[in-house]
């Protein structure tokens, strides 16, 4: 072999050798460096996943305390009324009235409930609803609501004019007394009552006889009516 075939063949196994060298320093750095980088990246990914579901986690916890009526009468004429409202994350509701537990009620399919309830007593009431989980000891109270039941129909007094009474004035003084919180109507038109019950208002009459509707509607809706006649005769 030649001089300068030996020396051909030196330099390629130089090439040979460092290229080797190359690769060995490249597959050193994938599983050092390369997997250093591949284990912050998954760790990265986890911690933002993980605060994700701590964020949906407190969401939840704090949606299971929701619970509402939205649904019920100031008053009423009646001694049974209708509850209604919705919760969240819960899956019973029972029903209170005077703090007695009343009734209890099943939400299968919806957050929504509405229930009727009865046995008021008269005067005021007090209605709340508890929501509650069937496999947990979580229960959330709702607001108390005062319910007014009143059934019998307010006072209307009147005063003045008398039924069937006669009048040579084009117009006439309505003058009463009924009950307070008491809304008074005559003809359709409303009349001021004050804090003592009274109220009064002034009536145009027309020639001949005339019809006066007086009307009392409470809070609760009972109703009082009563039709005056009265005649117009000019001088």
């Amino acid at each position: 072999m030649s001089r300068l075939e030996q020396n051909q063949k030196k330099q390629l196994n130089n090439k040979i050798y460092l290229s080797l060298a190359i690769l060995i320093i490249v597959i050193i750095l994938l599983f050092t460096v390369g997997l250093k980088v591949l284990l912050n990246a998954s760790s990265f990914v986890a911690r933002v996943t993980e605060k994700k579901s701590d964020n949906q986690l407190k969401k939840n916890q704090n949606l299971i305390e929701d619970i509402d009526i939205d649904s019920i009468p100031i008053a009423t004429n009646s001694s049974r009324i209708f509850v209604g409202g919705s919760v969240v994350n819960f899956d019973q509701v029972e029903f209170y009235l005077n703090g007695d537990l009343v009734k209890e009620s099943s939400l299968l399919s919806s957050d929504s409930f509405i229930e009727e309830i009865g046995d008021l007593v008269k005067g005021q009431n007090e209605v709340f609803v508890i929501g509650k989980l069937k496999d947990s000891d979580e229960e959330k109270k709702s607001n108390i609501f005062t319910v007014f039941y009143k059934s019998d129909k307010p006072k209307l007094d009147i005063k003045e004019p008398q039924d069937n009474s006669k009048t040579n004035n084009l117009e006439i003084k309505i003058m009463g007394e009924t009950d307070k919180e008491t809304y008074i109507k005559v003809n359709d038109l409303p009349v001021v009552v004050d804090s003592q019950g009274i109220f009064q208002t002034m009536v145009r009459l027309k020639e001949g006889e005339n019809k006066i509707t007086i009307t009392a509607q409470d809070v609760a809706e009972n109703k009082e009516e009563k039709i005056l006649t009265v005649i117009y005769e000019k001088d």
